[in-house]
C-alpha cells in the first residue's frame, strides 16, 4: 500500500543541527560527501511500505554556498519531540509544511563519524524493520545538481548541519535583488519563517491599497518582525545578498499584515524523470500581477510567466475593476495622500500646463475638459495658481 509522507527523509537531517546545538532553531543541510545543500522543492513523496521503497526527489541538492544564501527553500525548521514523548526523535517545517503535519510520525537521527574535522549525522526511519536513509545518490562530486535517495549508501549518507546565523559568513540568509529603481534594490519575498532586517539600509513593504482609478497600488512599510507565511517587498541599497542579510527565526512585535493585498506560493517545480513531483501554479494575468520597471518606477505589472515563479511576492486583485489595469505603480502612502487630488477642483475655464511625474511636459495651456481627455493617471498641473500632483479618474 502507498502512502503520502512529506520528505521527511530530506528535512530529518536538520536535526543533527539540534541535537549537537540544543535547541529549535533554523538551519541548512549540507551533504558531507559532495559538499551539496538541500532545497525543498515540493511537498510530495512516497513510500511503498511492502516494498520499502520510497521517493524523496522533493530534496533537490546543488553545489555552492551562493545559490543557498538567497534561497527560502535551503531552510529548514528543527524542533524537538520530547514533549511528545518521542525521545531523540525529531519535527521538521519548510517551505509551508511540516513532516508530523503529514505523517504523525518523527524522525531518527544519531551521530556518525567526524568528516572533514566537523560532526557528521545520519538520518533515517524504520519501516518494516528496515531503516531507510537519507542519501546524496550522485556520487560525482563535481556534478552541480543532485538528488536525494532514501537508500543512502557508505559517506553519502553523511550530513552536516549549519545553524542559519545573520552574523556568519557561512550561513547567513540574504535578499539578492532583481529589480533596481530610483537607486534602490527591490525583491519580492514570500518565505516560511519569520525575518527582521539584519543588515542597515534592508527595509520591508507590503500593498495595504490598490487604486484602480489611477494604477496605484500604495505601499505601507511593515513595523516589527515579518510573520512566516507574508509576503513583502524587500528594499535594498545594495546588489549583494551578503550585504542585505536577515534576522531568521526573528522574534519579538511581529508585523500585523492582515490588510495586505500581497500573496505568494511555496513552489515552482516541474522536475523530471517523473511527473510526481511536478508542482506549479498557472499565471493568471486577470488577477495577478508580478513585481516589475515601468518607465523607471516599482510597479505590478502583467507579466510574461507562464507559471508563479516560487517564493515570490505578487499582487492578487479582487475584482473586475482592478482586472482591467494593467500595470499599479507603487507609491508611498505619503506619495498617494499628496497624488490624488482630483482635476475636479479646477475651477471652470481654468487653462493649465500639464506635465508628466518625471517633469515632461504633456500639454500646454489646456482646459479642465481637455485635462480629462489625457486619460486616467498623475500628473503635475501648473497653472491659474496651482502646482500639484492631481489624479485623472
Amino acid at each position: 500500500m502507498k502512502r503520502y509522507l512529506l520528505f521527511f527523509f530530506a528535512t530529518a537531517a536538520c536535526l543533527s543541527a539540534f541535537a549537537e546545538l540544543g535547541g529549535n532553531g533554523y538551519y541548512r543541510v549540507q551533504n558531507a560527501l559532495t559538499k551539496r545543500y538541500a532545497f525543498l522543492f515540493d511537498n510530495k513523496g512516497r513510500v511503498d511500505d511492502k516494498t520499502t521503497t520510497a521517493d524523496v526527489q522533493s530534496l533537490q541538492l546543488f553545489s555552492g554556498f551562493l545559490r543557498a544564501s538567497s534561497d527560502p527553500s535551503s531552510i529548514f525548521y528543527v524542533e524537538s519531540a520530547q514533549n511528545a514523548g518521542q525521545g531523540s526523535y525529531y519535527d521538521i517545517a519548510g517551505q509551508g509544511t511540516s513532516v508530523h503535519g503529514f505523517l504523525n510520525e518523527y524522525v531518527k537521527i544519531i551521530k556518525g563519524k567526524t568528516y572533514d574535522n566537523q560532526q557528521a549525522y545520519y538520518a533515517y526511519v524504520m519501516r518494516s524493520g528496515v531503516a531507510k536513509y537519507l542519501g546524496d545518490r550522485q556520487p560525482d562530486v563535481s556534478i552541480e545538481h543532485g538528488l536525494a535517495t532514501a537508500d543512502g549508501e557508505k559517506d553519502m549518507r553523511l550530513w552536516y548541519i549549519h545553524p542559519v546565523d545573520a552574523s556568519s559568513d557561512d550561513c547567513y540568509f540574504g535578499i539578492a535583488p532583481t529589480l533596481t529603481a530610483g537607486g534602490k534594490y527591490y525583491y519580492p519575498l514570500y518565505a516560511d519563517f519569520p525575518y527582521s532586517a539584519y543588515s542597515e539600509g534592508v527595509k520591508f513593504y507590503y500593498v495595504a491599497k490598490v487604486d484602480h482609478r489611477v494604477g496605484i497600488a500604495v505601499l505601507k512599510e511593515v513595523e516589527g518582525t515579518v510573520p512566516a507565511g507574508k509576503a513583502v517587498i524587500v528594499e535594498c541599497s545594495t546588489p549583494l545578498a551578503t550585504s542585505n542579510r536577515l534576522n531568521v527565526g526573528a522574534s519579538g512585535n511581529m508585523a500585523d499584515l492582515t490588510d495586505s493585498k500581497l500573496a505568494g506560493v511555496y513552489f515552482d517545480n516541474d522536475v523530471k524523470p517523473t511527473n510526481f513531483h511536478y508542482n506549479r501554479t498557472p499565471y493568471d494575468k486577470q488577477t495577478m500581477r508580478t513585481l516589475g520597471i515601468v518607465d523607471g518606477k516599482l510597479s505590478f505589472v502583467v507579466g510574461n510567466e507562464e507559471f508563479l515563479p516560487r517564493n515570490q511576492a505578487y499582487l492578487q486583485l479582487s475584482d473586475e475593476k482592478q482586472y482591467k489595469v494593467a500595470n499599479y505603480t507603487l507609491m508611498s502612502e505619503e506619495e498617494y495622500a499628496e497624488a490624488t487630488l482630483s482635476v475636479d477642483v479646477l475651477p471652470v475655464g481654468a487653462t493649465v500646463d500639464v506635465y508628466s511625474l518625471d517633469g515632461r511636459l504633456i500639454s500646454s495651456g489646456i482646459s479642465k475638459a481637455d485635462v480629462h481627455s489625457l486619460g486616467k493617471g498623475l500628473y503635475i498641473i501648473r497653472g491659474n495658481g496651482i502646482s500639484e500632483k492631481m489624479a485623472v479618474h
